[in-house]
């Protein structure tokens, strides 16, 4: 591998990240996978504590770095992270949508054991839509009107495999999730020749995060299943962030089939995947 190969990561250093539930897993590689690369970063999430517990950071540059309470289910929660953002940093380049709830929400408890769609809970059900694809669409609503006047902006929306989309008993997370990957289908098209693309990643298997089930990490530490480090993340990432990528755009990337120790156009050709409709089409950023 060329240094050539890695050239997108010269236009990463001082643009500007949100990453939603960016205190823990996915979200807190993503995060400092981020700062790391030498970008301004806004790590938001609900939990407070979690936030303020974070080691993780206290390394890097105190003025490159901030953290802040969002919750992406309110819209008031989500428009004050972005203006929080953009008073600290003075623009938001890269919004990558992390947050969301696991399917363990729904089965959370002895009373609600069952994902099968006439036993679950409503209750939760609706709650995990409104956090998953409305909270989604809130954050993206909130940030992509400053990043069309900016001309630049790339809006990341973390999603899952197609077997986990359409297995038995995956509603509602596998109904979020395909949402999540229309949304950002039809986004790229709304914002076809703005400067901003909307791209879908996702890990491409099972990661070793608070999203798994207890006896798949039980499984995973006796040897007989297999979790996914969440550092995949990371360089699929930064590539869909910089200015490299900007002619891509409607089009959902697996990190496990990111080879990292490619030349960069076999990592792009191994890791994009056909749109979850067949017949989509992923669009180049100046089509209208």
């Amino acid at each position: 591998m060329t240094a050539e190969s890695n050239a997108y990561l010269s236009s990463l250093p001082g643009k500007v990240f949100l990453v939603t539930g960016a205190a823990r897993g996915l979200g807190l590689a993503m995060a400092m996978g981020a700062a790391r690369a030498g970008a301004r970063v806004m790590f938001a999430d609900i939990d407070a504590h979690a936030l303020r517990s974070l080691t993780e950071i206290k390394a890097l540059p105190s003025s490159e770095v901030m953290m802040q309470v969002v919750d992406i289910a309110n819209l008031e929660s989500c428009r004050a992270g972005v203006a929080a953002c953009l008073h600290r940093f003075g623009t938001l380049d890269i919004l990558v949508n992390n947050a969301g709830r696991g399917p363990n929400f729904v089965t959370h408890g002895a009373a609600n054991p069952s994902l099968k769609f006439w036993e679950a809970d409503p209750l939760r059900w609706g709650q995990l839509i409104q956090t998953n694809v409305v909270g989604t669409f809130h954050m993206a609503h909130c940030a992509a009107r400053h990043m069309i006047e900016h001309g630049f902006g790339r809006i990341i929306n973390i999603s899952t495999s197609l077997a986990t989309i359409y297995r038995p008993e995956g509603s509602p997370y596998g109904v979020s999730k395909a949402a999540i990957e229309i949304q950002t289908m039809i986004w790229a098209r709304d914002l076809a020749g703005s400067g901003v693309t909307v791209n879908a990643l996702l890990p491409g298997g099972a990661v070793d995060t608070d999203f798994v089930s207890p006896s798949t990490r039980a499984a995973a530490r006796a040897g007989s299943a297999q979790l996914l480090d969440a550092q995949i993340m990371v360089d699929p990432l930064l590539w869909l962030s910089s200015d490299a990528s900007g002619d891509i755009s409607g089009a959902r990337l697996v990190a496990s089939k990111w080879q990292q120790d490619c030349p960069l156009d076999e990592r792009i050709r191994s890791a994009v995947e056909e749109p979850i409709l067949r017949g989509s089409m992923m669009i180049k950023r100046n089509e209208s």
